[in-house]
């Protein structure tokens, strides 16, 4: 009984020791895709409207947003979320579905500001649909 309590302490000490020597792992930012995968970048800036490409919230993710999600969709790992225009985010939205390989993007655009109230770009499928509308939506 002792040793297997010895055991058990030992273990919980090492388990302790460990998480406190493994440096946290910062998560993903959509703005971050431009360092760390311009493939995918350049499919997003290809079904970027040529009227919005100097929004750089749009056409660069340079906005405010939430932590990158990944979905999975067609055996594909997509990013996935939303950005709005810094200091006005009431009302002004992109979702955005982009390939990690950069093989397709696509996304919806939801702007007060700039007049527009829905607004695919890409060639979304009803899934993509579904999913750019959930992030314009919450």
């Amino acid at each position: 009984m002792r040793r297997s309590l010895f055991r058990l302490s030992a273990a919980c000490a090492l388990f302790a020791a460990f998480a406190w020597a493994t440096p946290a792992v910062a998560q993903d930012y959509p703005f971050d895709i431009a360092k760390a995968d311009p493939a995918a970048l350049s499919a997003w800036r290809a079904v970027v409207p040529r009227q919005y490409r100097r929004q750089t919230w749009i056409y660069s993710f340079a906005g405010v947003a939430g932590p990158l999600q990944r979905v999975t969709m067609r055996h594909k790992v997509f990013y996935y979320g939303s950005v709005c225009i810094p200091h006005d985010c009431g009302g002004n939205f992109v979702a955005y579905l982009v390939a990690a390989d950069g093989s397709e993007a696509s996304g919806l655009l939801a702007s007060q500001t700039l007049g527009v109230k829905h607004l695919y770009f890409g060639a979304p499928d009803s899934e993509a649909r579904g999913l750019l509308e959930r992030q314009i939506r919450e």
